[in-house]
């Protein structure tokens, strides 16, 4: 089934508030599928700055290639056209809204790419021989952000977070500077709205615990047997904090895909609890979290410009569908948590 338009936009009512008689209350938060073809992987949705276009990554053509489409709807145009067996993904923006951000193996080995809203050759931004991953431009436009494991190539879980100046990585007279020291292998990194703190996942190791892993079987504690939770680090450099996974829970928990919000107030991650995927809100001032969805295998969460609206991917078996969450009121997260909070008890 195909669903495309928003004309044929479906509407559900998220399970936040509780719904009336009559139908959805008006402040409910809804969910709304913009991709949803059966027949064609569409995933990590990103808007632009500027709220004109969503750019994301497709499989329409057999491969994985980042298209652009507007965000009021419209004809998708593909930006990339790489050859046979190369991956295309994880687009972002420029502040500007003039450009995006994405990684691809065109050469082989993941980099950092730059290409133009109007498309053209893509442009590579760095020339260290590492795995280069997901980038993400600061606010004021000045520096690139991005995971590299070039201090331990080939390793799985051997990622650090490293600063490139906006215009590329250049080893020779431009290298990127290390922002993280953390056997977690950090990843997928996010820009705080003011421009001083990157948000990120990382795995919590500590090797001096042991676990076991079969019968009769122990082993230090590694990043193979650890969940990805929330991290923070000065953009300039300083102290690595850990947010999340640093107290007991009553299901296992891990946390991916951050995002920070434009009020600075709140970070939306894709997080894991027991065997549910969904996507929850974690409240800076208070270290809570609270669940936007609850229909389980959402995820890739990314805010929209004002704020008032989240994308994201809704996973089924091998399809990805995009889909908008809008009317998120925090009033009405609050309420939903206490209502959970008081049936768990009961």
């Amino acid at each position: 089934m195909r669903l495309q338009g928003s004309e044929r936009l479906l509407l559900l009512c998220a399970p936040l508030l509780v719904a009336g008689l009559l139908g959805c209350p008006a402040a409910a938060t809804q969910f709304h599928p913009v991709m949803a073809d059966s027949t064609v992987v569409d995933t990590d949705p990103t808007p632009s700055p500027d709220g004109k276009w969503i750019a994301y990554t497709s499989g329409r053509d057999s491969l994985r290639q980042i298209w652009v489409r507007p965000v009021s709807g419209g004809t998708p145009r593909q930006l990339t056209h790489n050859p046979d067996s190369t991956r295309n993904m994880t687009p972002t923006w420029t502040p500007d809204s003039k450009s995006i951000l994405f990684i691809s193996t065109r050469a082989s080995e993941y980099n950092v790419y730059s290409i133009p809203l109007e498309g053209g050759e893509p442009r590579p931004m760095s020339d260290v021989p590492a795995s280069n991953r997901f980038a993400v431009t600061a606010p004021d436009g000045k520096e690139i952000v991005f995971p590299s494991n070039r201090m331990k190539p080939g390793q799985i879980w051997g990622f650090d977070l490293y600063m490139m100046d906006a215009s590329g990585e250049r080893a020779a007279d431009r290298p990127a500077r290390r922002l993280t020291n953390n056997q977690g292998s950090p990843g997928h990194p996010t820009w705080s709205p003011d421009g001083k703190w990157i948000a990120y996942v990382a795995k919590p190791i500590d090797t001096t615990q042991t676990m076991t892993v079969g019968p009769g079987m122990t082993m230090k504690k590694s990043a193979m047997f650890t969940a990805y939770h929330l991290w923070k680090v000065p953009a300039a450099g300083g102290t690595e904090t850990q947010l999340t996974g640093t107290a007991a829970e009553p299901e296992q928990t891990e946390e991916i895909w951050p995002t920070w919000s434009p009020d600075g107030k709140w970070i939306a991650v894709q997080r894991r609890v027991g065997p549910a995927d969904d996507v929850w809100l974690y409240e800076l001032a208070t270290g809570k979290f609270y669940r936007l969805t609850s229909f389980g295998n959402a995820g890739k969460p990314t805010w929209s410009p004002d704020g008032k609206s989240i994308w994201f991917v809704r996973v089924n078996g091998k399809d990805q569908d995009i889909w908008l969450a809008t009317n998120i009121t925090m009033p009405a997260l609050r309420a939903a948590a206490k209502r959970s909070a008081r049936t768990t008890r009961r």
